[in-house]
């Protein structure tokens, strides 16, 4: 069994994830709880666990900061963050600190589920931690632990050699690079990723042979730039680590360095995708993600960019409702996806999908029975819906809920739910999206000839009369 730690402070919040998962149903077993970060170290140095859950947000020391610290320990651990915050920034920072997983409150024991299988895979395949040193040299932490460091560097003769040129060289896959003879420093920096230093000389003959004979278990190979000075060594990883992810971004194996990259026009993009979700204007969503998939073509963008555009339109979906509740990380985004063209495909899809949901509330009934049952149509009348459908869902008499209708909204359910169709088809001819066979399809109806009979029906127009009328062109 892999041992267990949940760190938050609040007490129901541990009780409540512990209660949620059959955890040895998964080969897991909660071995130890804390209340806060100072509380989690000692147990972690006490219980060693091969996993912990730790709430983002807490007094004194911070999910973040138990992380950083965490790392230091020399254990192999796996962090996953729990929080009740849909924030990017958070699962930008927990991510690169090396949490496994960002999950968001309430839980939910399939999702929980889905992250411990994952959890077990990597636990079972773990190669060897590094040693102190090499730990030191990916943390960007001062003090005592920079002075250890240069110490440690200077003792096994690595400053002089640095100081005359080294290269980082960062391989994703499961096999190793054959190495070039001479002195080469290995760190393993990921469950499927390893990063290397060595001479500038030893990079030049490795990047001529790896482009011809490069084997079939490594992805991508990234080269960062020469460095002479130790403290430029995590940065210079990073870089060659981001150069080696191209390999997701072009959509096959390869030797890469770092592109020229066209941040601004990526933001802006990403912050007009984010107005029109809010505005439910699903067509410069479709319009800006097709362009963001664009600048991947032309190697404009890196794995970088391709976090923030999956993490950040998910984030701006949630806000929506979406209930996605894991964030994803370079490797998990290359495990989840064959290409960055395909992720781009696949949020296109979401977008289509959930874009559209009803911005109106629902209306205010003070029947608490029958107020989920109206949020639910609300939110789901493009669905084929049925008052039996409705009874088998909320365990009522399909009969009661038609009065409840008619009594608390004024109207039939079928009449509600045609009005709302037809005021989002409204919506969607003025702003010009898609044909009207198209629209009647997003809204609804398959039947084109019954919808617009509809339309007319109750606007006194045609769909396309409407348009003429209405276009906010």
């Amino acid at each position: 069994m892999y041992k267990v730690l949940i760190v938050d402070d609040e007490s129901w919040v541990i009780e409540s994830l512990k209660d949620l998962v059959s955890w040895g149903q998964y080969g897991f077993e909660v071995v130890g709880q804390a209340a806060s970060g100072s509380e989690a170290l000692d147990a972690i140095r006490e219980l060693n666990p091969d996993v912990v859950f730790t709430d983002i947000r807490m007094p004194e020391m911070n999910g973040l900061e138990l992380i950083r610290l965490g790392k230091t320990m020399g254990l192999a651990i796996r962090f996953v963050v729990v929080s009740g915050y849909a924030e990017f920034a958070y699962a930008q920072k927990a991510l690169s600190y090396g949490a496994a997983a960002y999950c968001l409150k309430p839980f939910d024991e399939i999702e929980i589920g889905g992250v411990l299988v994952k959890l077990k895979e990597t636990l079972e395949s773990t190669r060897p931690i590094r040693e102190d040193m090499m730990q030191l040299l990916l943390d960007d932490s001062g003090g005592r632990n920079q002075e250890k460091l240069l110490g440690m560097l200077e003792d096994q003769g690595i400053l002089n050699w640095i100081e005359q040129g080294i290269v980082p060289v960062v391989a994703i896959g499961l096999s190793e690079l054959h190495l070039p003879a001479g002195r080469v420093i290995k760190l393993i920096t990921g469950t499927s990723k390893t990063a290397y230093l060595m001479s500038e000389e030893q990079a030049k003959g490795l990047l001529s042979k790896e482009a011809e004979n490069n084997t079939e278990d490594i992805l991508g190979i990234g080269f960062g730039k020469l460095l002479t000075d130790w403290r430029e060594i995590r940065s210079a990883i990073e870089e060659a680590d981001l150069a080696a992810y191209q390999c997701f971004i072009v959509g096959k194996p390869g030797v890469y360095t770092l592109p020229i990259t066209r941040d601004t026009e990526l933001k802006g993009l990403l912050a007009e995708i984010h107005t029109a979700i809010g505005s439910k204007d699903s067509e410069i969503v479709l319009r800006n993600l097709d362009r963001i998939d664009g600048l991947f073509r032309e190697g404009a963008l890196t794995i970088r960019h391709a976090f923030e555009v999956y993490n950040l339109t998910i984030s701006f979906l949630f806000d929506l409702g979406r209930k996605e509740t894991i964030l994803y990380s370079y490797e998990q985004l290359v495990r989840l996806f064959v290409n960055v063209n395909e992720m781009i495909a696949e949020l296109k899809s979401l977008a289509s999908q959930y874009v559209l949901q009803m911005s109106a509330q629902a209306p205010e009934s003070k029947n608490q029975t029958f107020k989920p049952i109206l949020q639910y149509v609300t939110e789901n009348f493009r669905r084929d819906l049925s008052l039996q459908d409705l009874a088998n869902q909320f365990f009522m008499n399909p009969s009661y809920i038609s009065q409840l209708f008619k009594k608390e909204v004024g109207e039939t359910f079928t009449a509600y739910v045609a009005r709302l169709r037809v005021e989002q088809a409204c919506e969607l001819l003025e702003r010009g999206s898609g044909t009207v066979s198209d629209i009647a399809e997003k809204i609804g109806y398959r039947d084109y000839f019954y919808f617009t009979r509809l339309f007319k029906k109750l606007t006194g127009q045609t769909p396309t009369q409407y348009r003429e009328t209405h276009s906010r062109d």
